[in-house]
Formats: structure tokens, C-alpha cells, sequence
């Protein structure tokens, strides 16, 4: 389908599936203030998400806000994930230095692995951020790819 905006409507026309010819739906128009409020409440609400999805999704937040944290270690987030598979952990992936990964420089990824458990999501967020932003995250970190990351001083294991 195809979302538009129709003066103070949102509109969704169009409706298509490959899969199946004659595929029809009416169209159907929605208040636009009314529209943008429940994208915004829905935008929100994190129940639907185990709380490692919810904890990742925050201490990515967090540290991706830490551009102090993240310039002192010549760092940035590459990303933070967690596994329905894997409820009882967190991923995160740092690059060093920042902004190569397409130039053909020399860089490293380092991974981390964090235990999740049944606390609240914003109280682990906020104690793994503070952990993490301690001190320098490449000391704890693992080192899993990059670019000849030995000529930025990290040799394989």
C-alpha cells in the first residue's frame, strides 16, 4: 500500500500483493493529529519487546549519546542487539577508529557480551552505560574484525 498525506487526512490507497492478482482493499483515511498521536504512542511503548530487546535498545540510546566517552577511546557504536534466542544477553559492537570501515584505513571491531537478567530494563541500561563509560571499552572488549586492525595496535589473537 502507499501512506499519504491528504490535507488533514493520512491515507492509506494502493493496496497490493504480488502474490495474489485482484488483490483489493477500500482505502481508508485517518485523522492526521490523531494518526501522528498513536505513531508517536506506539513509537513508545516498549511492552511488546523482552526486556533484553528493551535494555539494548536504551544502552544504545545511552552510549550513543556519550560522544565524550566515545571521542576519549577514539570510538563509536557500530551496534547493540539482543537475541530472542539468546534472552539472557546483550551485543555490542564497537569500531576503532570511528568512520572507517569504507575508507580502506586500518580498523578494529571489538565485541562485548553482557548479562541480562530479570531487573528492570532502565536500571540495566543505566548501570551497563555507566560500566561501560568507566573507562576504556577496548581493554574489556574482545576483538572480532575490522581492516588489518594490527596497524592500529590490535593484533589477532
Amino acid at each position: 500500500m502507499t501512506v499519504g498525506r491528504d490535507g488533514e487526512h493520512v491515507v492509506w490507497a494502493g493496496w497490493r500483493d504480488p502474490a495474489e492478482r485482484g488483490f483489493d482493499l477500500p482505502e481508508f483515511r485517518f485523522a492526521a493529529d490523531q494518526y501522528e498521536a498513536e505513531v508517536l504512542r506506539a513509537e513508545a511503548d516498549r511492552g511488546w519487546e523482552w526486556p533484553g530487546a528493551v535494555v539494548a535498545t536504551l544502552l544504545e540510546e545511552g552510549l550513543r549519546g556519550r560522544e565524550d566517552w566515545l571521542a576519549r577511546w577514539e570510538c563509536e557504536v557500530e551496534a547493540v542487539w539482543a537475541s530472542r534466542l539468546e534472552p539472557d544477553r546483550i551485543d555490542v559492537i564497537l569500531r576503532h577508529p570511528p568512520g572507517r570501515e569504507e575508507t580502506g584505513l586500518p580498523w578494529a571491531q571489538f565485541s562485548m557480551i553482557l548479562p541480562i537478567s530479570a531487573e528492570d530494563p532502565s536500571d540495566q541500561a543505566e548501570r551497563l552505560e555507566a560500566r561501560l563509560t568507566a573507562g576504556d571499552p577496548r581493554a574489556t572488549a574482545e576483538l572480532c574484525g575490522g581492516y588489518e586492525p594490527e596497524q592500529v595496535g590490535y593484533p589477532w589473537p
